[in-house]
C-alpha cells in the first residue's frame, strides 16, 4: 500500500474524528482548537497502532490489510455501515 493512499485515508479519519469530538469539547468548556488537536493526535495514533499490529503480525501490510483497518474504523464511527 502506497504511503500517499494512507496518508489520504489518514486525513479523512481524521477530519471524521475532529468533527465527532468538537461539540462534545463545546459542551464541556474545552477550547475549539484544544478538542481539534486532542482528536487529531487520537485519530493519527489509531490508525498508526492498527498499521503497526498489522505490520508485526507477518511483516507485511498489504491493502487488504489497510482495507480492514480503514473499514472497521468506518463501522465504528457508523454502525449503520456495518450492517450492509
Amino acid at each position: 500500500m502506497n504511503l500517499v493512499k494512507i496518508s489520504k485515508r489518514t486525513f479523512a479519519y481524521v477530519v471524521l474524528k475532529v468533527s465527532a469530538t468538537l461539540g462534545g469539547g463545546f459542551v464541556v468548556g474545552v477550547e475549539l482548537w484544544q478538542a481539534a488537536a486532542v482528536a487529531a493526535f487520537v485519530g493519527i495514533m489509531e490508525v498508526a497502532e492498527e498499521i503497526s499490529r498489522a505490520y508485526v503480525l507477518d511483516g507485511n501490510v498489504s491493502d487488504d490489510d489497510v482495507n480492514g483497518i480503514f473499514g472497521e474504523f468506518l463501522t465504528d464511527e457508523d454502525p449503520e455501515l456495518g450492517a450492509k
